[in-house]
């Protein structure tokens, strides 16, 4: 829902542009004052309503500036008359107020913005951007040859807590020293993610005394923002394959070539940050979290793709100790095809902790025999506990935030009807209790079938048992 000020903003620049199509002769003068007075309600926008200031308000700020600047000479002299060329002002009006209409949609239907759960933990939470670089591996996805792959990692992380209410996203907070050693969490997004996909759930860990590094995969990212100042937008290759993947266009061994090319780019990057970590490569932005790292008890969590790089990384390294797959089919654990083109899956058996979770679709019987397979199998070959969460209604998109923050484009990618904030709720609840006992040590009851909601389907499996 818009503020007062935003609904200010858009009333005081409507007269201005109304006014040329009315059928009358005379411009009053108070009307050479509205956008000035729009400007003035931007101001107080930006110092008085700071939660709502986003990326989203953007548009509206430039056409505000802008009708300001194209207007401003009428405040020091005033024209009473009505444009000579009424056709032209009539015709630059209408495309104005449809420029209008669009900044107006963008903060309102395409990325509203409506609230996440705030973080539960005793912790504030702090958080800095870094940039890795894998001086080993040569960018295949950019359109610049010869650059060396980089990938841009967001970290949050617990700071004391500095008021009664809790704060996040805290640019270079000082990290608490309630403790000498954090554990490391490690997010990898989907295929149209990015590092903010799961933001809630970072900051929810974080505020619980857990470092997250969320990593932009980029090219695979919808849109990198590197420490350095340097963006990237997602690659046209890689969007088109995926599409074509999702759909079902591209099939058979030319489908695993290509879901096991991108797989390998996941963990290899995965890799480059938990050694980069480990070598002390933080840089300068990276000292506020240098020493502070428990870098020998790792959890891994990722949603879609990044879910079968967080299960696959975990199968390899010993430092990772837990992972948690969001809605995502293990492609890793797909070895190959036979002469029918039918998955051959691992027999390997899964030695760590393990939690899936999965959207309504795994409640399909069919979609358990072809997508899922994969993790059924490991579930149930699983050496040590594994976890199965469904939440019912919710749809691939639901377990991220997307919806929270679009609602629009996160139904046009795919959302169940579960409440988006609920379904939220669930995952961050779910995903604290899992690390929160395999990675510290401590019970938690929803892991003892507790169910927190009766959209929740859960089961668990303790090998041996």
């Amino acid at each position: 829902m818009l503020t007062i000020l935003e609904i200010l903003i858009i009333l005081l620049n409507i007269p201005v542009l109304i006014w040329p199509l009315l059928p009358i002769k005379k411009v009053p003068r108070f009307l050479d004052f509205m956008p000035l007075a729009a400007v003035i309600a931007m101001v107080l926008h930006l110092f008085i309503d700071q939660e709502a200031v986003t990326a989203r308000f953007v548009p509206l700020y430039i056409f505000t500036i802008t009708l300001f600047l194209i207007t401003i000479i009428r405040i020091f002299k005033h024209n009473p008359n009505q444009p000579k060329r009424r056709v032209l002002a009539v015709i630059g009006r209408i495309f104005q107020i449809g420029l209008l209409v669009i900044c107006v949609l963008i903060p309102t239907v395409i990325i509203p913005f409506y609230s996440l759960p705030e973080p539960t933990g005793t912790f504030d939470v702090g958080t800095v951007v870094m940039d890795f670089t894998d001086n080993n591996r040569i960018e295949t996805l950019s359109k610049k040859e010869g650059e060396n792959r980089k990938v841009a990692v967001q970290f949050w992380y617990p700071s004391d807590r500095q008021g009664a209410e809790a704060k996040y996203d805290i640019n270079n907070a000082t990290i608490s020293t309630t403790k000498e050693e954090y554990p490391l969490i490690i997010f990898s997004h989907g295929a149209f993610g990015m590092r903010m996909s799961n933001a809630s759930t970072c900051r929810e860990l974080a505020s619980h005394g857990y470092i997250v590094a969320s990593i932009d995969h980029a090219y695979q990212a919808f849109y990198t923002s590197f420490a350095d100042g340097k963006v990237a937008i997602v690659n046209q290759d890689f969007l088109n394959e995926a599409i074509g993947v999702q759909v079902d266009d591209i099939t058979g061994q030319k489908a695993f070539n290509i879901t096991h090319n991108w797989l390998n780019l996941r963990t290899a990057d995965i890799d480059l940050v938990i050694n980069s970590l480990k070598a002390g490569n933080l840089g300068t932005s990276g000292e506020v979290l240098k020493g502070h790292m428990d870098l020998e008890n790792i959890g891994l969590l990722g949603h879609s793709l990044g879910g079968a790089a967080s299960a696959e990384v975990a199968r390899e390294r010993e430092d990772v100790k837990a992972a948690i797959v969001i809605d995502g089919t293990m492609i890793g654990d797909i070895t190959g095809l036979n002469s029918e083109n039918g998955e051959i899956i691992t027999e390997e058996k899964f030695n760590k902790p393990l939690m899936l979770m999965y959207g309504s679709l795994f409640l399909d019987e069919k979609a358990k025999e072809t997508s899922y397979l994969p993790n059924i199998k490991a579930y149930n070959n699983a050496n040590s506990s594994a976890y199965s969460l469904c939440i019912k209604d919710s749809g691939h998109l639901n377990f991220t935030d997307l919806p929270r923050i679009s609602p629009f484009l996160a139904k046009k990618l795919g959302v169940g009807n579960i409440d988006s904030f609920q379904c939220i709720k669930i995952v961050n609840d779910y995903t604290l209790a899992f690390f929160d006992k395999h990675i510290k040590g401590e019970g938690n009851s929803l892991l003892e079938g507790n169910k927190p909601s009766e959209q929740v389907e859960f089961s668990k499996r303790i090998a041996g048992n």
